[in-house]
């Protein structure tokens, strides 16, 4: 496991959708024992913490890429699917730690 993760939710104000996605992140890193601080972002704070994964939707995911805003990017399409968003932030943490 590597060292306590930094994870940002983001969606274009930090508020709504982040907050929800900060909720959902914080159950499965303690369904799963990782240890990180989770917080939520607007878009362009975001691209500037400097987080080691971001959990975001399609459309800000892609600028995230580009901007090489952190480690890893996760990007969530039904954000109602919390099985979505467990496996592909499990997929990330695994990269971060050397698995995949």
């Amino acid at each position: 496991m590597p060292k306590r993760l930094k994870i940002v939710t983001a969606c274009g104000l930090g508020t709504g959708t982040a907050l929800f996605l900060k909720t959902v992140v914080e159950g499965v890193c303690r369904k799963h024992g990782i240890e990180a601080d989770v917080e939520t972002a607007d878009a362009t704070l975001a691209a500037v913490l400097k987080a080691d994964i971001i959990v975001t939707g399609p459309d800000l995911a892609e600028k995230f890429i580009q901007a090489k805003a952190a480690k890893e990017i996760v990007s969530v399409r039904n954000y109602g699917d919390r099985k979505e968003i467990e496996e592909k932030l499990l997929e990330a943490v695994k990269k971060l730690s050397g698995g995949a």
